[in-house]
C-alpha cells in the first residue's frame, strides 16, 4: 500500500519520520515527492498550460524510480493495455 502524507509543520514532519524510520526493518519504505506536487493547483493547468510545458511534466514523472516497474506499474500499465485494445 502507498499513501501520500502531506504535513506542513517541519516539527511534526521530523517526528513521524523518526517513528516510520523505525519500522523499516518490517519493510516499510519511505520515499520523498518532489516539490512539484505540493504546489499542484488543477485551475492552472489548462490544455494550453498542459501542450506549453509538457516537458516538465514527463521529467517529473520520471523521476520516480521507486514506481517504475513496482507491482503498481505493472496493474497500471496492464489496465491501459487493456483499455487501449479492446
Amino acid at each position: 500500500m502507498q499513501i501520500v502524507i502531506n504535513i506542513k509543520e517541519s516539527s511534526t514532519q521530523e517526528k513521524i519520520l523518526w517513528m516510520l524510520e523505525h519500522f523499516k526493518d518490517e519493510g516499510v519504505e519511505i520515499q520523498k515527492i518532489a516539490q512539484f506536487h505540493e504546489t499542484l493547483n488543477t485551475e492552472q493547468y489548462t490544455e494550453d498550460y498542459i501542450k506549453a510545458n509538457w516537458k516538465e511534466f514527463i521529467m517529473e514523472v520520471g523521476s520516480n524510480d521507486g514506481y517504475y516497474k513496482s507491482k503498481q506499474y505493472k496493474l497500471d500499465r496492464g489496465a491501459y493495455l487493456e483499455k487501449k485494445y479492446q
